[in-house]
């Protein structure tokens, strides 16, 4: 956690603070906490680092949300914390329930920039990854830095070719209108404009024998009678017991 510091914060010794007058906030899925992707101890909050913020003033305007990038583990002290209920950040993300984590000036965001380096911090990374739970604010053409940042954060390296993480996020991303079409086929007037689904769920947007072929066998058969296909197959016939 070497950069440059923005204007808003302060390191005091291994803490990073708030140092401005108003309110920082941070916006974490509710998911994530009944995921334990990030949880609670005392006055103190685990967090995985894949969020978005936002800074009000005295007034209580503010100048925009924006992404916070530190994608791993890290330690939080907010002064207050609050639900908020079905509520979209942006335009094209449908609406989520979220926790709103508070910070008035001189709070600690993050308690020590010493974060651990540990195997659990990238399971919690490809979890939330996998399971279609990044938040959409971040841009398609981004998604596969979040994959170097949290292995070099954890000490390591995947010696793998960027264009391979390319193919899952081609796949893992689709076309919030119609599920069954990748997002990298529509026109990406907007590069937020994508829904992440479950590594597990591709199968069934792609051909009834790569849905029965799947690991969810009951939502693999649904999947493959509702494909939207006119070619008849072996496959139906096998389902059918014909």
């Amino acid at each position: 956690m070497a950069e440059k510091l923005p204007p808003f914060v302060k390191r005091e010794g291994d803490a990073i603070l708030f140092n401005q007058d108003g309110e920082f906030i941070f916006y974490v899925l509710d998911e994530f906490f009944q995921k334990e992707y990030a949880i609670v101890k005392g006055e103190y909050v685990n967090l995985i680092g894949i969020l978005d913020y936002a800074i009000f003033d005295e007034k209580g305007k503010n100048s925009g949300l924006k992404r916070f990038y530190f994608p791993s583990v890290f330690v939080t002290k907010p002064y207050a914390m609050d639900k908020m209920k079905n509520v979209r950040l942006t335009k094209t993300q449908d609406p989520k329930d979220y926790r709103l984590l508070r910070y008035k000036k001189g709070d600690q965001i993050i308690v020590s920039t010493k974060v651990p380096q540990e195997l659990k911090n990238m399971e919690d990374f490809y979890k939330v990854f996998l399971y279609g739970k990044l938040p959409t604010t971040i841009p398609y053409n981004k998604l596969q830095d979040y994959f170097n940042k949290n292995i070099s954060l954890n000490g390591s390296s995947y010696g793998l070719n960027i264009q391979i993480f390319g193919m899952v996020i081609s796949e893992m991303c689709r076309d919030p209108k119609d599920l069954s079409k990748p997002f990298r086929n529509t026109n990406f007037t907007d590069q937020t404009a994508y829904k992440p689904i479950s590594i597990k769920d591709i199968p069934k947007y792609i051909s009834p024998h790569q849905s029965i072929c799947s690991e969810n066998w009951d939502e693999a058969l649904i999947g493959a009678i509702m494909h939207p296909t006119d070619v008849e197959s072996p496959l139906e016939k096998l389902v059918m017991g014909e």
